[in-house]
């Protein structure tokens, strides 16, 4: 295989091995998740702070992150696939870090709203250049497993942020909390930076169009189905992330601290021992069994529609928690799955894009719709919910009682329960993108 050869100057300090590079970046998306998440993990407190409704705080999770995030991705991705990658990561991460730390400033909902949007600007210029690094570094032999590693970094960021950030924010504030993850991730960007290399890329004859780019991916049935699946499965998904603190606290008397351990172990723990199991085994088997890549996310995400929809009706704590962790087995399967079939079907040249194409399908939907329109339903059903338990909204608004958060808790967890359905509907599409996967790959 031809190679450019690799003319810039390095730092003395880099270091050139492909193990680095892919614990480098499970670093970096390990931060992007924590800054991602930190948010659903101290809500409660800014609700309490700042005198928010949930559907207020469903704007501040989802479009407030999804629409600039999806608004920059592909620029930076076109640039990512001619330009420094390293660079590019670096000087996002940095700005992303800081602008986490401004989260912790805000004042207003407006103020929050502006910190979280310029978070998601910074954050587009983490995964499409990573992607295409470590499908320069990895051949597609080992790529499933590379991606397995780089996306277990989803869980880890999620217990990071869940025990960590829970437990600084019951002793120390949300405030405090958004300003020590800022702080280490500026520090953590000047490191990567001095210490990773631009490999070298694969001749490329013709550069296409960006719409040249979209034309081929989009012409690939097994993409459009992925990411049709990871965006349905990112809407019930993120959803979870960021009311599951709220739904523990409000439905069974948790504190936040605790509240963030447990979603640590539902999101983290499982999520990262499946997610690190999920590449070895579709790579160890995808010749015996090639449609393996789409039928086991497939199998997952059902098996965690039903058990989602299922933990957020109990009422017994123990019960819902052991739920919750049975049904959190399942949706680590589709992420190092879907990136791996992006990436398998993209000729060289456009694999940022097609990761910047994917993440853009799963922001809009996932974050973009999810988060506000589960608390937007979760606003309403509770309001509904307020006459059973003998009180009224105007009353609520007046002086909180035991009936309006008893009502409240209601109306999250039907909402939930109701968003779960997206993990089964992606369940189906990932299936039936298994019967065209090897056709796209070699056309």
């Amino acid at each position: 295989m031809q190679q450019l050869a690799q003319t810039r100057a390095m730092s003395p300090f880099t270091i050139r091995s492909a193990g680095y590079t892919l614990a480098a970046l499970f670093v970096l998306n390990m931060m992007n998740y924590v800054d991602r998440l930190l948010f659903g993990v101290t809500q409660e407190l800014i609700r309490a702070d700042l005198g928010l409704s949930d559907f207020q705080l469903g704007l501040l999770g989802g479009p407030a992150f999804a629409l600039l995030y999806v608004l920059f991705s592909f620029p930076i991705a076109r640039v990512a696939e001619r330009g420094n990658r390293v660079s590019i990561i670096s000087i996002a991460f940095a700005a992303w870090s800081a602008l986490t730390a401004c989260c912790g400033l805000a004042a207003s909902f407006v103020q929050l709203l502006l910190a979280r949007a310029g978070v998601s600007v910074g954050e587009a210029g983490c995964a499409p250049p990573s992607h295409s690094l470590i499908s320069d570094y990895f051949p597609p032999e080992r790529r499933t497993s590379a991606m397995s590693v780089y996306g277990a970094a989803g869980p880890v960021g999620a217990l990071v942020a869940a025990v960590g950030g829970g437990w600084i924010a019951q002793h120390f504030g949300w405030r405090v909390t958004f300003l020590a993850c800022g702080g280490f991730g500026v520090a953590a960007a000047i490191l990567f930076r001095l210490t990773m290399r631009e490999p070298a890329r694969q001749a490329v004859a013709h550069q296409p169009s960006m719409a040249g780019a979209l034309g081929m991916l989009l012409g690939k049935r097994s993409f459009v189905l992925v990411a049709a699946a990871g965006a349905v499965a990112g809407f019930a998904s993120y959803s979870n992330h960021q009311y599951m603190v709220s739904f523990l606290m409000r439905a069974h008397g948790l504190s936040v601290g605790t509240a963030g351990t447990v979603l640590g172990l539902v999101i983290g723990g499982v999520g990262i021992l499946v997610t690190l199991a999920a590449g070895p085994i579709i790579d160890g088997n995808r010749v015996r069994f090639p449609g393996i890549r789409t039928w086991l996310p497939a199998v997952g995400l059902l098996w965690s529609g039903l058990f989602f929809a299922t933990a957020f009706t109990i009422r017994d704590t123990a019960l819902s928690i052991g739920l919750l962790v049975t049904a959190s087995i399942g949706q680590h399967f589709y992420m190092p799955s879907m990136y791996t079939v992006a990436q398998d079907v993209a000729p060289p040249a456009v694999r940022a894009t097609a990761a910047a194409l994917l993440i853009a399908i799963i922001s809009v939907v996932g974050y973009g719709l999810g988060p506000p329109l589960v608390g937007l339903a979760s606003d309403v059903l509770g309001g509904l919910a307020m006459t059973a338990h003998g009180t009224s909204a105007a009353a609520c608004k007046v002086a909180a009682s035991a009936a309006c958060e008893a009502a409240k808790s209601d109306g999250l967890r039907l909402s939930l329960s109701i968003g779960s359905i997206g993990f089964v509907i992606a369940g189906i599409l990932f299936a039936l993108a298994g019967r065209t996967i090897d056709r796209d790959v070699h056309r």
